[in-house]
């Protein structure tokens, strides 16, 4: 009897262990939402300032094709504010972000509208657990769901939705590191595929007291569209303050216009939006 009770107890305790390992298993037990966005925050670490060099390939939708490559800036001040900057022979584009509002200027001109390709920062600069919570369900992310999966062979708990369901927006994020690696964007309203983004987050590295990462892959609809890839960080660099200040670049976007007289500001701002249309394309 003694003997038989101890080999039932080993197979009670090998089935619970399989259970809180094996993901997908009804019943398995996963940490709570909150305290996995603890554990990421403490991964991530923090960074005051940073500033990436990067290269920023778009993908045509024909394989056989290359990409485009574009020379890219990115700072974060951490953490309310971001700012990118492309200059090339094609296109000036400046997406500013501070708090809760954002600016974005193409040659010169207010952009109207908001690029989803712009979000996969707002992740980078929420390192804190309050953060994390308040820009994940802003994306649509409910951060009270919380299970266990898996996404390309790494065990990750998936914040925002039952493994393996990926009908609503939710994080990856890695078991053992806890650092995010998939963030998945589903657009309720889209009928097709069409309204889903997943925002891969690859090659974490130390950088100060946090980490980051060195490659952001961007799918839409299994195809990749669009990837970043670090070449160069700098710590701490110094950024003049009127360069991350939103009134300081509607300001210059209002005098480089103030001479169009308003008829020709009218056609300008149409061909402008035009152009904002057309370069939208080329992500998607």
């Amino acid at each position: 009897m003694k003997r038989t009770s101890i080999i039932a107890a080993g197979v009670v305790f090998s089935v619970m262990l399989l259970t809180a390992t094996t993901p997908g298993q009804a019943g398995a037990y996963v940490l709570e939402g909150p305290h996995v966005l603890e554990l990421s925050a403490e991964a991530m670490g923090s960074i005051a300032v940073l500033q990436a060099n990067q290269k920023l390939l778009i993908y045509p939708q024909t394989p056989e094709a290359a990409p485009t490559v574009y020379d890219e800036t990115a700072i974060y001040v951490m953490p309310e504010r971001f700012r990118s900057d492309i200059v090339s022979d094609q296109i000036q584009r400046t997406h500013l972000e501070f708090a809760d509002s954002a600016i974005t200027v193409i040659d010169g001109r207010m952009a109207v509208g908001e690029s989803p390709f712009d979000l996969y920062q707002q992740l980078l600069r929420s390192r804190t657990r309050p953060r994390l919570m308040r820009t994940l369900n802003r994306l649509g992310v409910e951060t009270a769901i919380c299970s266990l999966g898996r996404i390309e062979e790494t065990v990750v708990f998936v914040l925002g939705a039952r493994y393996p369901d990926e009908s609503a927006s939710q994080l990856a994020i890695d078991k053992e590191t806890f650092l995010p690696i998939r963030l998945l964007l589903v657009d309720r309203g889209a009928t097709d595929a069409g309204g889903r983004m997943q925002i891969f987050y690859r090659n974490w590295q130390k950088v100060q007291s946090g980490w980051f990462p060195y490659q952001v892959d961007f799918t839409i609809n299994g195809r990749l569209a669009r990837q970043i890839r670090v070449t160069d960080l700098r710590p701490n660099p110094s950024i003049p303050s009127e360069l991350m200040d939103l009134e300081a670049l509607k300001a210059s976007v209002a005098l480089h216009n103030a001479d169009t007289p308003q008829g020709q500001k009218q056609e300008a701002v149409e061909a402008v939006q035009q152009a904002v249309q057309d370069f939208q394309k080329k992500f998607e």
